[in-house]
């Protein structure tokens, strides 16, 4: 068996989606005021939902799926990146309490969730360097990226439908991530700022140096490289760009450099939004679906997953 992280060959192993289930995908909102996402998998009368990271309030997050059509009561669990308090509001420590919802984090992230109030009961660690596990319909493979003092975690989820790579707040990338998220169907990636808006910003010497010094977050052209990667040989559905910075970010000028750079990846773009949800995109056999082509069929096998071995960076 081939670690997750194991090159390009990663990337080439097939795997058989089934027609008749169906992935859901939302950013409910992401910036330094908040990050959360949705991730619903559906077949037949089974459904599995769950949040990406709890940075929005439980009230915020209620309203927003609301919105999309999504019923908040189906959410089972919260699947944490890490627990700076644009990723984990307290409040989620409640719901879990009220609710049975189980807030997945990082072994290494313990520590943080207590300090948020989240109850040890609905705490459920997982080891971010170990071959990953599963819930429901999903199959989540955790890789472990260095982050201020500490760390975060991307995922690869797998489903029957297809498979959603996500990675924020990352600092810097490496071949392993690169590797890592090679295949997915669907790409969430982060693309904090511009670096001549941040050096020219009223930001603190300190504060600018912390996130751009390798170990806070990713620049839009280092976002660009590293999507430049996965997307080889075969690009994502998608690319959703997360937690761009308000103060020093802006969705034109991302945009703007996607269109001169990589054209082709652009026509594939979207840039979450800070306050509001992006309409929910739709996998059926690995393909993005349309509201009119919901019925469409699989095709041959699919480059995807078939390891769970987590990875280390």
């Amino acid at each position: 068996m081939h670690h997750a992280a194991s090159g390009p060959l990663f990337a080439t192993v097939a795997q058989r989606l089934e027609r008749d289930v169906t992935l859901e995908f939302a950013v409910l909102g992401s910036s330094s005021a908040g990050n959360t996402s949705v991730l619903r998998v559906t077949s037949g009368a089974q459904r599995t939902q769950i949040l990406i990271d709890g940075g929005l309030s439980p009230r915020t997050v209620r309203g927003h799926l609301a919105v999309l059509g999504f019923d908040p009561s189906e959410t089972a669990a919260v699947l944490f990146t890490h627990f700076d308090h644009d990723h984990a509001k307290n409040g989620w420590g409640k719901v879990a309490m009220s609710t049975g919802m189980r807030l997945f984090c990082s072994a290494s992230h313990v520590q943080a969730a207590r300090a948020r109030g989240y109850p040890d009961v609905a705490i459920a660690p997982f080891d971010a360097r170990g071959a990953g596990f599963e819930f429901g319909a999903l199959r989540i493979a955790p890789c472990e990226t260095p982050h201020d003092d500490g760390s975060t975690v991307a995922f690869r989820i797998a489903t029957d439908a297809g498979t959603l790579g996500f990675a924020t707040d990352l600092g810097r990338v490496s071949r392993a991530l690169t590797d890592f998220l090679r295949g997915a169907h669907v790409l969430a990636f982060e693309s904090n700022y511009d670096p001549l808006m941040q050096r020219q910003s009223s930001r603190p010497q300190f504060l600018k140096d912390r996130i751009m010094g390798g170990r806070g977050h990713l620049s839009n052209a280092e976002c660009l490289a590293a999507v430049r990667e996965i997307a080889w040989p075969q690009p994502p559905e998608r690319v959703v760009l997360l937690h761009l910075s308000r103060d020093c970010n802006c969705p034109k000028l991302v945009r703007a450099l996607w269109e001169r750079e990589e054209p082709d990846l652009a026509q594939r773009l979207e840039i979450a939004r800070p306050f509001e949800p992006l309409e929910p995109l739709t996998l059926r056999c690995g393909q993005l679906q349309s509201p009119c082509s919901q019925d469409a069929r699989c095709s041959a096998p699919t480059a995807n997953d078939s390891s769970m071995s987590g990875a280390r960076l």
